[in-house]
């Protein structure tokens, strides 16, 4: 376990932060004494990976801590296990890209959709990560954590996280996720039925007989490619609004039609309203910021100039939120995590 004082905060928002204490932990045998030194500082703690997902403060007045676990292990038939109990066991450090990488390579079917999602396999079940037509919970098995404020493990089933739409129990927990085991999808089935999936493979002339792991990763990888920024070259969090679930009449038609705006029926109840759609129509009346902006290419996602605070971007951020409930009475909700201590 490495201790660090007044540390700069990982972020791909690359808002400069700065945490009070930062550890760094490789070890489950280290836990206890991160137990320790937590009761002794008492102090608001917050877990990162590679920091894709939030929005921080210039100053965190405690402690952060980034696990370092990096293992990937696939148990086979030559363990003797139940066809059941196949699973992959993988390090909560583990970029997601690389998982996805290395799945595609040992032929197991299931994470070629979320192919070049940013961050951390441990991120991955907090907010249920998807992408065209696939959840990682779909996907997830058992999730092992360990509670830092009673000081002991704990293993969660795929049932015990609560998953929903970008949701899981896991959010504002007190437990730091180490390993995850995902299950070995016996179905060795593509999931093609998202609408840019298609359209790219009819437009490209693509026989679907010829697909295969690679290729429809590599398809995903170009699709977003197109439509989402690199935060390596260009600052943002991702998708920064969750689509709306709401009920269909209480959507205000009388500046756009149903027709002009995007919906997929989730009951007979609700319906989830794409909120791109809705970022689309109403940014040109929308004030311009130096700072915080639009990305051209995908309205969902919000890109700084690498100098913005966590007030430039809330403010910006609040500024659409309240031009889209005027015109159309929904009320967007951020999606990754905003740090206020």
């Amino acid at each position: 376990m490495k201790i660090l004082e007044n540390h700069a905060i990982p972020n791909s928002l690359k808002i400069k932060s700065i945490s009070k204490y930062y550890i760094e932990i490789d070890s489950s045998n280290s836990f206890d004494e991160l137990h320790q030194f937590l009761i002794k500082k008492d102090l608001p703690v917050l877990i990162i990976g590679e920091g894709t997902n939030v929005v921080l403060n210039d100053f965190f007045n405690g402690v952060v801590i980034r696990p370092l676990f990096n293992n990937i292990l696939i148990q086979n038939q030559l363990d003797k296990i139940p066809l059941s109990d196949f699973h992959v066991s993988v390090g909560a450090s583990v970029n997601w890209h690389k998982l996805v990488n290395h799945m595609i390579e040992n032929k197991i079917f299931g994470f070629e959709n979320l192919s070049l999602i940013p961050g951390s396999v441990g991120a991955a079940p907090i907010q249920n990560i998807g992408a065209y037509g696939q959840e990682v919970s779909n996907l997830i098995k058992k999730v092992h954590c360990y509670d830092y404020k009673k000081g002991k493990f704990v293993t969660l089933s795929n049932k015990d996280c609560n998953f929903s739409y970008r949701s899981s129990s896991l959010q504002n927990s007190n437990l730091i996720i180490f390993k995850i085991d995902f299950n070995i999808n016996n179905n060795k089935t593509f999931n093609l039925d998202y609408k840019s999936l298609q359209n790219y493979i009819v437009n490209n002339n693509i026989n679907k007989k010829d697909l295969n792991l690679k290729k429809i990763s590599d398809i995903v990888c170009t699709i977003r490619n197109l439509n989402l920024p690199n935060p390596d070259v260009t600052p943002n969090a991702g998708s920064f609004f969750k689509n709306a679930i709401i009920k269909k009449e209480e959507i205000n038609t009388a500046h756009y039609s149903y027709d002009e705006l995007i919906i997929w029926k989730v009951n007979d109840k609700y319906v989830k309203v794409g909120s791109a759609r809705l970022i689309e129509l109403i940014k040109d009346s929308l004030d311009l910021n130096p700072r915080v902006m639009i990305f051209k290419n995908h309205s969902l996602v919000l890109i700084t100039n690498g100098e913005a605070t966590q007030k430039d971007v809330l403010d910006y951020a609040n500024h659409i939120k309240n031009r889209v409930l005027e015109i159309f009475n929904i009320s967007l909700e951020i999606e990754p995590t905003v740090i206020t201590n």
